[in-house]
């Protein structure tokens, strides 16, 4: 019995000696991953104590490698899912992660769109029972109990829906994220003077794919972001990102990352420090990866209209963009890219 005794100390004291391995071996971590969908936004955030949140899914051409990514990450559940607004380049992926994940809440603009891929989604959160939220401003939610993740402006009877967008902001200790969706400069705007929030972070995700209609320098100058992501298709045929966008992002120092350029963005912070990362395919034949459009010809056609403010109001009557060479493209892209 002494022998067996001294045997057991003895493993327990080389066990005590032994590094402590975890499961969760990168708990001390928030990553947060910009995933590369061509014209459109996907963020999986992967919390310090293991949780997933997945904000966006880009469009139904992104669907497959938006799950392909999850999977690469180790992701089999996502605690929730976030559809910032309603429109497709950030909702359609989506529909193949909820095909393909356990997902245990869905939080919604809550926006009413009546287009066929916003209902099939709605179709899928109902016919898996996945708890449906619509969030309020300044609503707070419990991914990780070493993270602040806070809703900071949602309205679900938004006339445009860019400004229905849900606009995020994730703070672990000294590091912050904030994720604007498509959110507008009138948003940005109410942030400040209705909502009251601090939106000083260390990582901007652009508004709008860097549009104009968003990231407004005053705006810009009250984030200070020391890394900003743009989230856009290569060749995209709404000129983003504006030139007068990244001028304002390099104006208060930040360092930018393109999707088009960098592909997928990774930020890995430990609450005090951060670096980002980055890694593209090899080879990838993915529709997403182009960022083109499909023009629809029987849309084109439809006014004679070439003239307009911006790009959204150029995707009310050009949804699908247009080719380069079409009077449109002509007369607007020149402008919005030189500013």
């Amino acid at each position: 019995m002494k022998k067996l005794l001294s045997i057991i100390a003895i493993v327990i004291l080389i066990f005590g000696f032994l590094p402590i391995t975890d499961a969760n071996a990168a708990t001390k971590n928030l990553k947060v991953h910009f995933i590369n969908v061509g014209q459109g936004d996907s963020i999986l955030v992967q919390a310090p104590a293991g949780k997933n949140m997945l904000i966006d899914g880009g469009p139904k051409t992104a669907g497959k490698d938006v799950v392909s990514f999850l999977k690469s990450k180790g992701v089999k559940t996502l605690d929730y899912v976030v559809a910032t607004h309603p429109d497709a380049d950030h909702i359609g992926g989506l529909i193949d992660v909820l095909k393909s994940f356990k997902v245990k809440h869905f939080i919604d603009s809550g926006r009413t769109h009546t287009t066929d891929t916003y209902y099939e989604l709605l179709t899928l959160v109902d016919k898996k029972k996945i708890n449906y939220i619509v969030p309020t401003p300044l609503k707070t939610y419990q991914l990780d109990p070493k993270m602040k993740t806070q809703v900071l402006y949602s309205n679900n009877k938004a006339e445009d829906s860019n400004n229905a967008s849900i606009v995020l902001k994730l703070t672990y200790n000294k590091v912050s994220f904030l994720l604007t969706g498509d959110a507008t400069k009138e948003i940005e705007e109410q942030l400040a003077s209705k909502y009251k929030v601090n939106v000083n972070a260390t990582v901007l995700k652009a508004g709008h794919h860097g549009s104009d209609t968003s990231s407004s320098p005053k705006f810009i100058s009250k984030v200070k972001p020391k890394v900003a992501i743009l989230s856009y298709g290569k060749d995209n045929m709404y000129g983003h990102p504006h030139a007068s966008v990244v001028k304002s992002l390099k104006n208060v120092g930040a360092k930018i990352y393109k999707t088009p350029i960098h592909c997928n963005i990774t930020v890995t912070t430990d609450g005090k420090t951060h670096k980002v990362t980055n890694a593209c395919p090899k080879a990838s034949t993915s529709k997403a990866s182009t960022g083109k459009t499909t023009t629809n010809p029987s849309t084109t056609t439809k006014t004679s209209q070439t003239k307009f403010k911006n790009c959204t109001e150029m995707r009310k009557i050009y949804p699908y963009g247009v080719k380069k060479g079409h009077p449109a493209y002509e007369k607007n892209m020149t402008e919005m890219m030189m500013g």
